[in-house]
């Protein structure tokens, strides 16, 4: 029986980073952003599509197809159809590489920042030329999908007047949700990805936003141990499934 709360949050996650073209199927969400980022460019299958599983399947293979892009899934831990996982596995789909965790906080029980963070309504060409997405350079489309939530922060650490820490804070239906949080390889274990993150929260408070959420690899031991130590708990798993070929 699907997780009537994981559903929820899976739901307010999405109006974080908001694909520019999604249509929907019955009820879940097809989304595409020419292939950047699996939030993006993934089926969201929550509720009833509308259809019989196997052709709800289908549907999502054609749709992807027409777009030049591989069809993926998501599968939150949780929520979603019983016999999805069963049935794709039946079609030889196979799991793409980076499962990861959902975490979530009270933002009122997140530690101050100890260092002062800048922060933009746009991200600034110091902010995209930092962030990097799984150690690529962005793509143009990255801009829109930054862009994308209903409200928005970026913040910045700066030092001898270099850009050395970055992160995006987002609000959508009442949640706050951390994203994009970098720091200059120079720059590393000296405490700025705690800094940015928590100063973003306090700007996420200011907004109105109680809760806060953010993903982060389940292999991702170093970023994780630092959620931890900020007050973060694991609410549940996510994983991509991708059609063969």
């Amino acid at each position: 029986m699907p997780d009537p709360r994981i559903e929820n949050l899976e739901r307010a996650a999405a109006r974080h980073w908001q694909a520019p073209d999604t249509e929907p199927l019955g009820e879940w969400q097809l989304r595409a952003a020419a292939g950047f980022t699996g939030r993006a460019n993934s089926a969201l299958p929550l509720g009833d599509p509308g259809r019989p599983l196997p052709d709800a399947v289908t549907a999502v293979e054609q749709w992807y197809r027409r777009r030049d892009l591989r069809p993926m899934i998501v599968l939150p831990q949780g929520t979603g159809p019983d016999q999805l996982e069963n049935h794709l596995n039946e079609r030889r789909w196979l799991p793409r590489p980076g499962p990861a965790f959902v975490m979530l906080a009270e933002v009122a029980a997140l530690p101050a920042s100890p260092a002062d963070v800048e922060f933009a309504p746009e991200p600034d060409e110091a902010f995209l030329g930092l962030y990097r997405y799984r150690g690529q350079d962005l793509p143009p489309i990255a801009r829109t999908l930054l862009m994308s939530s209903p409200w928005q922060a970026f913040g910045s650490i700066r030092r001898d007047g270099r850009t050395v820490a970055v992160g995006r804070v987002s609000v959508a239906d009442g949640w706050a949700g951390l994203t994009a949080i970098q720091v200059d390889v120079s720059c590393q274990r000296q405490g700025l990805g705690r800094a940015v993150s928590t100063g973003l929260a306090a700007a996420a408070a200011e907004a109105g936003a109680r809760d806060i959420l953010l993903q982060v690899g389940t292999g991702n031991a170093p970023a994780r141990a630092l959620y931890s130590g900020c007050g973060f708990r694991d609410s549940h798993r996510y994983r991509y499934m991708i059609a063969p070929g």
